[in-house]
């Protein structure tokens, strides 16, 4: 059922039957659809049909292991409700529409009967959820019943049970999620490594820098005193060769 919530959540699907998507979205089992069936003030369906079977033709179909809404009601709701001046499939010549079998591709898939602008298709081996059992033979009750031709290359439906392509593409919605994750961690941690990096080079560089200002003064301390220790030197021996040749001249 996830992929028929996504598939019906869709844009283009909404845009195309007629939803505004910016005040509802499909939910499976919908409460407020649910209540709304719920009303005390609402009318059965055997008090609405025959009026709009005057001049709408109505399809109605039960699946045949419907444990929900089962066949055996519905039928006896057709069979005693009044439309068109005629009870159930009462044909008005005492005979009834017959029910016969409903064919699809060749296949006995069901049974069908027809009176008074109403078709009643009952469903073999289907459940409650009958799209969801056989999607294409709903698909082509819908057709058959608006008159379509239901026969196109662009069939994409497959009945419930059936083998599936396991190389057919499927939705991954939850694996892109996680690529998305993994890597938006990745790079999270190169750009942190990066940043680190530079921050570690510029401090080395810093380290770098002052430990050669330190040695330039250290190396400059350390003429200035040598100088210092010549010109001391130099001065301590004149003043001792001064005083030798001051000495010399008195003799």
């Amino acid at each position: 059922m996830k992929y028929l919530t996504l598939y019906l959540r869709r844009q283009d699907v909404m845009l195309h039957i007629h939803v505004d998507s910016k005040k509802s979205e499909w939910i499976e089992c919908a409460n407020s659809v649910f209540k709304t069936f719920r009303a005390y003030h609402s009318e059965p369906s055997i008090k609405l049909l025959p009026d709009l079977l005057q001049k709408v033709p109505i399809v109605l179909y039960s699946g045949e292991y419907d444990l929900t809404c089962n066949h055996l009601a519905t039928e006896k709701m057709i069979d005693s409700m009044t439309w068109n001046n005629q009870t159930g499939f009462d044909l008005g010549n005492g005979t009834s529409a017959p029910l016969v079998p409903w064919i699809v591709d060749d296949e006995p898939v069901g049974l069908s009967r027809t009176a008074h602008n109403l078709t009643y298709i009952f469903f073999y081996n289907a459940s409650h959820m009958v799209p969801y059992n056989y999607a294409y033979r709903s698909r082509t009750m819908l057709h058959e019943f608006m008159q379509l031709n239901s026969s196109f290359n662009a069939d994409q439906t497959a009945e419930y049970g059936t083998v599936v392509n396991m190389n057919q593409p499927k939705p991954r919605i939850g694996k892109r999620i996680i690529l998305i994750v993994l890597a938006s961690i990745i790079i999270i941690i190169a750009l942190g490594g990066l940043a680190w990096f530079v921050v570690w080079k510029q401090q080395q560089i810093g380290i770098h820098t002052l430990l050669s200002r330190i040695r330039e003064l250290w190396s400059h301390k350390c003429d200035v005193q040598l100088q210092q220790l010549v010109v001391s030197s130099l001065a301590d021996d004149a003043k001792e060769n001064f005083h030798a040749f001051g000495d010399t001249a008195l003799v």
